[in-house]
């Protein structure tokens, strides 16, 4: 991909929502929503830990170590003008760096490669 994408963050509910909507794709350690965005055309993520992760300590290490391979990977392989969300489970946290890179990889790929012009069917 262009290595001049800006890549920024979501920030709003609305935001996170709207990318619930776009396709899915799941490993052991995370899942991964991506969503074709109307805003920008700028790569766009959001990272989302619930409480089933963990405590306050657990959840925010998750999302650091989600938001450090995402800003890695998606300038490589994330798709200009989409949202993806991460959604941590409690594996992220005790999961070897490598096999979440590698697992983070797969995901953005698979995504990437799916049919984003139609939104989820009800």
């Amino acid at each position: 991909m262009e290595q001049c994408l800006k890549i920024t963050t979501l920030k709003k509910r609305a935001e996170f929502l709207f990318v619930a909507q776009g396709m899915k794709s799941s490993g052991r350690f995370l899942s991964l929503q991506a969503r074709e965005n109307t805003v920008s055309e700028n790569i766009r993520f959001g990272l989302t830990a619930s409480k089933k992760v963990g405590n306050a300590v657990k959840r925010n290490r998750a999302r650091r170590r989600l938001r450090a391979i995402l800003q890695q990977i998606l300038p490589k392989y994330g798709l200009k003008g989409m949202d993806y969300v991460a959604i941590a489970r409690p594996q992220t946290i005790d999961a070897n760096y490598k096999d979440l890179l590698d697992e983070v990889e797969f995901l953005v790929k698979r995504l990437s490669k799916r049919n984003f012009s139609k939104p989820k069917p009800d």
